[in-house]
């Protein structure tokens, strides 16, 4: 066995882990602190899962790669069953996404005054009606388009019965069929004995085409289809975080840089500035009592959600200032300690802003030159990687894993800082220090969705490179060839669409700004009860 790769898989598969229990601490409510203990479990599990989807593809090509090249893959000692592993994880994302997910949320959602027999009934019940409409939209068009459609070229190798028609019948040719004086490839092959022997001229070796092609239809596995299916779905959400996330994430970094604080305040003016916070939290209250009161007597009208969407921008601009207050005027035993720790972490933040942009500006020259120019222009970080693995061997497999891991931060960043935004309003928001376990549990599931395009988008822009792998064989061949979702791919409809959200996504975070919505007006202006 290949122990070092072995190792390797073992020390990140743990530190991913770790890394999904920081976020679920950093994120969670201090509600939820010592309690909802399972809903924890399934979001560390889920993120995990999610980042383990994307890595998966380094391990395939580092996997791919363990032997010579005139050693088949199957026969290898060195390799993991790629193909298993990738069935595996991806039937852990469907049970996650279609039954552990939701049953989470409607167990956590269930009225707690509830009996625990009835809100393990009513989490059941609804759990198994996400199931069965996960099960339709999977299984219908699988009974009448799972197959995979292939044009195939047809060629005419000129075969003929040989033996019947030598001078001596005991001759046997073994490599090339015979050709005779008396025939012309297309012509209907003569019955036996219906003439003599005929003199042999040569031998046709080489087969030549027809002209005309021909439609090769073959049936999918279910889980090759299910995995097409929860791709297809994946990109639709893949569109807009990622593209959302690829420009936020070294956007944000840079311009938190710009925006920082440059010294700290005097204990007067952070008196002052309490103050102020203290008044602002006394009128969000009065107000929030006021929503409340009409809720009971007039119900929730358009009014009224106005109001209520105004109240909570303000209630996040307080906890934003009130942050900022306290980055500005360190307390604790040693406040000079915890201030040079932030300035240090201020200069990491734009190292860090710089090094996104770079990867980021790169991802989209990627995705320009080498999908949606066709022939493309140049192979770009596919030619950086296999430079990289002729200096070390397993040097470019990092430097692949480095902007795989990268595009799946950026949908998750993009999904932490767009959400499920319905215009108007957002649903399940994600907030450091303030994020109920529900709307971890939506949020984790439209990241596993999303891991799912995320990888096949990978596999597009890195094909070259990663030629050979488990996942580029489904998604490569077999997702492209699928009937009724072929066309979307081969087109490159989605690829499209995703650079479109970046230049737009880019306009208005440098045109207008992060969150431009949130404007400081006064309070008066913002509720008119």
């Amino acid at each position: 066995m290949n122990w070092f790769l072995i190792i390797v898989v073992a020390v990140v598969a743990l530190l991913t882990i770790a890394l999904s229990l920081y976020l679920l601490v950093i994120y969670q409510h201090p509600e939820d602190k010592n309690q909802a203990w399972f809903p924890k479990v399934v979001v560390v599990l889920g993120m995990s899962v999610a980042i383990y989807t994307v890595l998966m593809f380094p391990l395939d090509v580092a996997n791919q790669q363990s032997c010579t090249l005139d050693i088949p893959l199957v026969d290898c000692t060195y390799t993991f069953p790629m193909d298993t592993l990738w069935e595996a994880l991806y039937i852990a994302n469907m049970i996650l996404v279609f039954v552990l997910i939701p049953f989470s949320i409607f167990f956590y959602e269930a009225d707690s005054e509830w009996t625990g027999g009835k809100r393990w009934g009513s989490s059941l019940l609804w759990t198994l009606g996400v199931m069965v409409c996960a099960a339709c939209v999977i299984c219908i068009p699988y009974v009448f388009g799972g197959y995979a459609v292939y044009e195939i070229q047809s060629a005419r190798s000129g075969i003929l019965p040989v033996l019947p028609y030598l001078a001596n019948g005991t001759n046997g040719l073994n490599t090339c069929i015979g050709v005779f004086a008396s025939f012309t490839p297309g012509s209907p092959v003569p019955a036996v004995n219906s003439i003599p022997p005929l003199p042999l001229t040569g031998y046709y070796c080489d087969a030549g085409a027809s002209g005309g092609t021909e439609t090769w239809k073959v049936r999918v596995s279910l889980i090759t289809y299910a995995m097409a299916i929860i791709a297809t779905i994946g990109w639709l959400l893949f569109l807009l975080f990622g593209s959302i996330g690829l420009v936020a994430l070294p956007l944000d970094w840079i311009r938190g840089f710009i925006t920082r604080p440059r010294s700290v305040i005097s204990k007067a003016q952070y008196i002052e500035r309490a103050r102020d916070l203290a008044r602002r939290a006394k009128d969000i209250k009065l107000v929030a009592e006021g929503l409340r009161r009409e809720e009971r007597t007039q119900g929730r009208s358009r009014k009224w959600r106005r109001n209520y969407n105004a109240l909570q921008t303000q209630v996040e601009i307080l906890e934003e200032d009130q942050d900022q207050l306290e980055t500005v005027f360190p307390q604790g035993e040693d406040p000079a300690y915890s201030w040079t720790v932030t300035v240090i972490m201020q200069w990491v933040k734009l190292m860090g802003g710089i090094i996104a942009l770079g990867i980021s500006v790169a991802w989209c020259l990627q995705i320009i030159l080498y999908i949606l120019i066709d022939p493309p222009v140049t192979p770009l970080l596919n030619d950086l990687f296999l430079a990289a693995n002729d200096v070390f061997p397993l040097f470019g497999t990092f430097l692949f894993a480095v902007f795989v891991f990268y595009l799946q931060a950026a949908v998750i960043k993009g999904n932490f800082k767009f959400g499920l935004n319905l215009l108007i309003f957002r649903v399940h928001p994600v907030k450091q220090g303030a994020t109920m376990m529900s709307s971890f549990l939506f949020n984790v599931a439209l990241i596993l969705l999303a891991s799912t395009a995320c990888i096949q988008f990978a596999a597009s822009a890195f094909a070259l490179y990663a030629n050979g792998t488990a996942i580029l064989n489904i998604y490569g061949n077999q997702l492209k060839s699928l009937e009724g979702l072929r066309y979307i791919y081969t087109k490159n409809i989605y690829v499209y669409a995703f650079m479109a959200l970046v230049v737009l996504t880019a306009a208005v975070l440098l045109i207008r700004g992060p969150d431009a919505w949130k404007k400081k007006k006064k309070m008066e202006n913002y509720y008119s009860m």
